[in-house]
């Protein structure tokens, strides 16, 4: 984390079964000069605002959102889009309707469009924010 503060680097952190012990961390950690994504977010509504309220961080979203069972879809509702960011996880959560085959970057288009669907908006608004929403995260030009 000091690392990502001296370069200005966005932190990529991966929270598997880990929420507590990372927002610890970032309890003493975070200030202005911290950004980042969790990485494949799968965590619960409360999980998701206090990884808000620290400012600098997006919810990354990958093949699990597509997964019915996984309740994903009803935390990402609650969500606002403006902190997210779609990814993969090549080569695995590959998202329906593609699931236990070996994942690869072009199946984001199916986390995208369940996306879509579950901020009832269209696949080119969320191809438009969460693009900038990249591009802001990780200091990139389109």
């Amino acid at each position: 984390m000091q690392w990502a503060k001296q370069h200005d680097l966005p932190l990529v952190i991966h929270a598997r079964d880990s929420f507590d012990e990372i927002f610890e961390v970032l309890d003493r950690m975070n200030d202005d000069s911290l950004h980042g994504v969790f990485h494949c977010f799968t965590g619960n509504l409360q999980q998701a605002r206090k990884i808000m309220d620290y400012g600098g961080f997006m919810m990354g979203l990958g093949g699990v959102l597509t997964y019915e069972k996984s309740g994903l879809a009803d935390v990402v509702r609650d969500i606002p889009i403006e902190s997210i960011i779609l990814e993969t996880d090549s080569p695995f959560l590959t998202p329906k309707p593609y699931r236990g085959k070996r994942n690869e970057s072009a199946y984001v288009k199916f986390v995208a469009e369940k996306l879509a669907e579950v901020k009832n908006c269209s696949l080119q608004e969320v191809a438009s924010i969460t693009t900038a929403n990249a591009e802001a995260m990780f200091r990139l030009s389109s």
